[in-house]
């Protein structure tokens, strides 16, 4: 069954937004785009349209580079093989900010406010980061409560999990149901949503916290753990 999560807040932190607009933190912007910045967060809180839902399923077994879930879906990735292998089940996620913001920003663009508009889009994409860590932390107690620990979480497109692999986890949330669409590309509308898995399982430390970056040479990827 799909669980929606309602009623929350989540605070934008203005520093990563200055990191997706690529300021470094030696090096930050200036005093009158870091009004602009916090301007536009201000701006936020009135354009975001919070929603997270989320699912569970057992994982019946692993077989590299397979997952199978019930219902016989297949999570096909080698590194999350690897992750998911000492699981029993999985939290599939997808939360989103709405379509407000994203409406505010096309309508800066076509109004010829670029600058605006980027900096909007930025607090955008730090919103939505924001709504997938809280969602992580509430499975997290559902975890806790259940005896049992979570992975970090993955998301399709990254690593070695192709973006094409958003399509199962549609399937398995009845996306009839959902507040995300999905084009035919296996992008998200809208854009500013977050989709993904969290395994939940009983293990040591060591594989709980397994961390695909170590296998990558990538060490500028603003996603790197």
């Amino acid at each position: 069954m799909v669980e929606a999560i309602k009623g929350f807040d989540i605070e934008i932190d203005k520093d990563e937004v200055c990191r997706y607009l690529g300021y470094r933190k030696d090096q930050g912007p200036s005093s009158s785009i870091s009004s602009l910045i916090d301007e536009e967060i201000d701006d936020a809180y009135e354009l975001i349209q919070a929603s997270c839902v989320y699912q569970l399923m057992d994982i019946r077994r692993v077989h590299q580079p397979r997952v199978i879930l019930e219902d016989g879906l297949r999570i096909t990735s080698e590194v999350l093989s690897r992750v998911l292998g000492h699981c029993h089940r999985i939290a599939i996620f997808m939360v989103t900010i709405g379509q407000g913001l994203e409406k505010k920003v096309t309508k800066l663009m076509a109004e010829g406010q670029i600058l605006r508009a980027t900096v909007l889009d930025a607090v955008g994409s730090e919103a939505a980061e924001k709504m997938a860590c809280y969602l992580q932390e509430r499975i997290g107690e559902l975890a806790t409560a259940d005896g049992a620990e979570i992975t970090l979480r993955y998301s399709p497109g990254y690593c070695d999990w192709d973006i094409t692999q958003q399509r199962v986890l549609f399937q398995a949330m009845n996306s009839a149901l959902l507040p995300v669409a999905l084009t035919e590309e296996c992008l998200m509308v809208p854009r500013k949503s977050v989709s993904g898995i969290i395994g939940l399982g009983h293990f040591e430390r060591r594989q709980l916290r397994y961390s695909p970056c170590r296998f990558c040479d990538k060490m500028d990827c603003l996603s790197r753990r």
